[in-house]
């Protein structure tokens, strides 16, 4: 199946999915929330001064390198992650309640490999902890989650090793402060990664990885790579570079949307078509992009990718967007303690990210 067949997939479920919701059943979603990373919801009557923000996610197939390394305790924080950095966009925005689900095979039950995994969770939550910067009483909870036996429903690389998790975070948005326009002339922020964080890994495995830790022969004959895991690369080895959890923007942007009014973007999956997510008609012009990590640079080589394919399945680097006036920028850089600012908002027909002569439209 190539790249395109996946593309048209995806496209296909999603449109089903949407086409299956009355608009009933978003009748008090914020209409400037529509496609973006999270959705805001209102109810003057519970609720009169805040939004209601929502996110959930998963960590796809970077679960396939925590079984193989039998390293459980991060993928929680990736979880977490995934949906703690759209909330962030937002700004100032306060996560109050997390959930998550877990569906396990029977050895991941029998060993209680599920500890290790809720305490990656826990990890990724303490880094979401924001009402000591707001001074407000939203604190962030562990809330009901659920942990299913699917063993008729799912394989892993190592018989009754298999698990999947997803998890969704609810947070709480001031309505005084929301609203950041977007316009020609602001500056665009780009905060590091701390390396792949949850996307992409069905192309860096595949392209990196022999694969002998897989167990089923129609998935092992996919691995083109010539690494393993316990290969050394850069102070480390592939594995634990591969398996590195995602970096959690919560704190940070609390701490700069605290002092000024900004609009954040999550570089995750599609890299710099994110920012197209942002409504209106722009430009984002990156011009300095921050220098990828190395292991961006073997995944290029190994996988035969284009700058352009690099920059629209990864991150390279740049983790997090923040987009500010002008004239805050460099004391917002002081705040954060690291980034760069990247680029310009420029006018435009439609909105398009633009960088080096290569255009990233949509998303």
């Amino acid at each position: 199946m190539t790249e395109s067949d996946y593309g048209a997939r995806e496209e296909k479920a999603v449109a089903a999915i949407k086409k299956a919701i009355p608009a009933s059943l978003k009748r008090d979603m914020h209409p400037l929330s529509k496609g973006m990373f999270c959705e805001l919801y209102e109810n003057d009557e519970v609720f009169p001064n805040h939004f209601l923000a929502t996110a959930i996610d998963g960590v796809g197939t970077k679960v396939v390198l925590a079984e193989a390394m039998r390293k459980y305790d991060t993928i929680g924080i990736d979880l977490v992650a995934m949906s703690a950095n759209d909330l962030a966009t937002f700004g100032k925005m306060s996560p109050f309640m997390f959930i998550d689900y877990l569906a396990v095979e029977h050895k991941v039950e029998e060993e209680a490999l599920t500890g290790d995994i809720i305490k990656g969770m826990v990890k990724g939550l303490e880094q979401c902890e924001a009402s000591g910067i707001f001074r407000n009483s939203v604190r962030v909870h562990f809330g009901k989650g659920e942990t299913a036996s699917v063993d008729e429903l799912m394989s892993g690389i190592s018989e009754g090793y298999g698990f999947d998790l997803a998890g969704g975070m609810i947070g709480f948005v001031p309505k005084k402060d929301f609203g950041f326009k977007v316009k020609p002339g602001q500056k665009i922020i780009a905060l590091p990664s701390s390396g792949l964080h949850s996307n992409g890994y069905t192309d860096a495995r595949l392209k990196l990885l022999k694969g002998e830790f897989e167990t089923r022969e129609k998935f092992r004959k996919r691995y083109t790579g010539k690494y393993k895991l316990d290969d050394a690369f850069e102070g480390s080895t592939i594995g634990e570079t591969l398996l590195a959890p995602t970096k959690i923007y919560v704190q940070q942007m609390a701490k700069i949307s605290k002092e000024f009014n900004v609009q954040g973007a999550n570089n995750t999956g599609y890299g710099l078509k994110n920012l197209n997510r942002i409504t209106g008609k722009f430009e984002f012009n990156i011009t300095n992009p921050l220098t990828p990590q190395p292991i961006f640079k073997l995944l290029q080589k190994e996988g035969k990718f284009t700058k352009q394919q690099m920059y629209t399945k990864f991150n390279m680097g740049m983790g997090f967007f923040v987009i500010c006036e002008k004239e805050d920028a460099d004391d917002i850089l002081q705040v954060a303690k690291e980034g760069a600012i990247v680029g310009e908002v420029s006018a435009a027909p439609s909105t398009k990210v633009v960088m080096g002569g290569m255009d990233f439209v949509g998303y």
